[in-house]
């Protein structure tokens, strides 16, 4: 705060402007904070100020979560922050330039913060231990060092994909193509109660049956940061072992790295990433390519009558996975797709549910915050349907091909977990075979562990 309170003295000259601007920012950082925490588990951690550019661009995503009142007090605060710099006085070019320099020394004499203020990297215990501000601060000059960046980019130089395929495996000609599918907000919701319909997943049920692996996987991110379970499937690595890149590591890849994309890249697989919304959400655009995706389709290839509500289907999706594998057939080699899906995306409370829609999902009730519920479970229901249409497509093509679907967080439902009790960060995987017969073996999964499982299960699958 004392460091904001020089920096807008510095700006404006105006003493009494500047210290109500300065606490209402405070106060603003801690509100906002407040209500993350509220919505995803999860305060504000320094890598947020990355997002700010994604918060003006696709506002959709983010101001929805803040309540009518939140935006009468802040026009409210900002009408009077504005008669007050009207009205303050302001100061002498000299006064201002020495406000310029306490600021630069506030600066000096914080840095070493960076050096003894240490996180554990578990938002909630760190700001309970340390105070937000200085929890934030903290974290903001340890992820700004080059060490930050020198640190990912070696745990990815050793991580589990860094070794080459051996020979045998490049040479093989009964390569089956690897679809990889993050669905958005999957997980098995009939762990919410009896209430939910426990027809409601009858194709993941059957996938489950027939996969080689299936179960709880375990992921970093809670209602949101998608990005988070994304990399560490493709990177196989640990959240520890990110450091503090572990909170928006999309951030910190700048060159090309080792990756569960570049190891099927290097057995002669074509890789493409499918994500039906702009290529440059979490800067997908520049990583992707760093993470060895040869192609990349974003929402430019599809069209509006593709959508499922106010996203891309989880319907469109399949076909266009279909599409590539297709294309990469007729050339005569293998292909490795990632889809990461849009539909399931929130904001859940600004879409229509129907009267009744509800009784067909859950028994909970109807209307108000639980139209949410209504909303998620259409969109699960759907995504569900993406798998039974998927799988029956695999087993009529003559290649083989090993499916891995997963979920990337549980849903944010602020509104029903408060009524029902935080599930856990846990979401659902299988990993399937369209020619094994193999019978499901139930395996518990970290994220960081599901990339060299399906690479596992692709390897080994080449001599059935």
């Amino acid at each position: 705060t004392a460091q904001i309170y020089a920096l807008l003295l510095a700006a404006t000259g105006r003493i009494g402007f500047s210290v109500v601007l300065s606490i209402s920012m405070a106060a603003l950082v801690v509100f906002v904070s407040n209500a993350k925490v509220d919505a995803l588990q999860e305060p504000l951690v320094f890598s947020d100020l990355f997002l700010s550019r994604q918060l003006i661009r696709y506002p959709r995503l983010y101001f929805p979560f803040v309540s009518g009142s939140s935006w009468w007090r802040t026009a409210l605060v900002g009408g009077i922050l504005v008669l007050g710099f009207a009205l303050d006085h302001a100061q002498s070019a000299r006064f201002r330039l020495d406000a310029l320099l306490a600021l630069l020394l506030i600066s000096l004499m914080m840095l070493p913060l960076a050096r003894y203020l240490r996180l554990q990297l578990e938002p909630i215990p760190d700001q309970v231990r340390l105070g937000f501000f200085a929890s934030f601060y903290a974290g903001l000059l340890n992820g700004l060092r080059p060490a930050t960046a020198q640190q990912l980019q070696h745990a990815l130089q050793h991580g589990p994909f860094a070794v080459p395929p051996s020979a045998d495996m490049v040479d093989d000609e009964a390569r089956p193509d690897v679809i990889l599918i993050q669905s958005e907000s999957f997980f098995d919701a009939r762990r919410l109660g009896p209430e939910v319909n426990p027809d409601l997943l009858q194709h993941f049920d059957r996938a489950r049956r027939e996969a080689i692996s299936y179960g709880d996987l375990s992921v970093p991110a809670f209602g949101a940061n998608t990005m988070r379970t994304e990399f560490a499937v493709l990177s196989g690595l640990a959240t520890t072992a990110q450091g503090y890149a572990c909170y928006y590591p999309y951030a910190f890849v700048r060159h090309p790295v080792p990756s569960l994309a570049g190891w099927y890249l290097n057995q002669g697989y074509q890789t493409c990433f499918v994500h039906p919304y702009h290529a440059d959400f979490f800067g997908r655009d520049r990583v992707m390519s760093c993470l060895q995706f040869q192609q990349f389709v974003d929402i430019k290839a599809f069209s509006a009558e593709d959508r499922q509500g106010p996203y891309i289907g989880d319907r469109a999706v399949t076909a266009r996975i279909k599409t590539q594998l297709e294309q990469a057939e007729a050339v005569g080699e293998p292909a490795f797709v990632m889809a990461v899906t849009m539909e399931n995306h929130g904001p859940l409370h600004l879409e229509q549910v129907s009267p009744n829609e509800s009784s067909r999902y859950h028994a909970f009730g109807e209307g108000g915050r639980l139209n949410d519920l209504a909303a998620y479970l259409r969109h699960l229901a759907n995504a569900d349907a993406m798998i039974g249409d998927l799988l029956e497509y695999l087993q009529r093509r003559s290649r083989p091909s090993v499916v891995c679907f997963y979920g990337d967080h549980v849903p944010a439902l602020p509104d029903l977990f408060a009524r029902l009790g935080k599930p856990q960060s846990v979401t659902d995987y299988f990993i399937w075979h369209s020619k094994a017969a193999t019978g499901s073996h139930r395996r518990n999964l970290n994220a960081c562990e599901l990339g060299a499982a399906l690479v596992q299960a692709s390897a080994s699958s080449s001599s059935l």
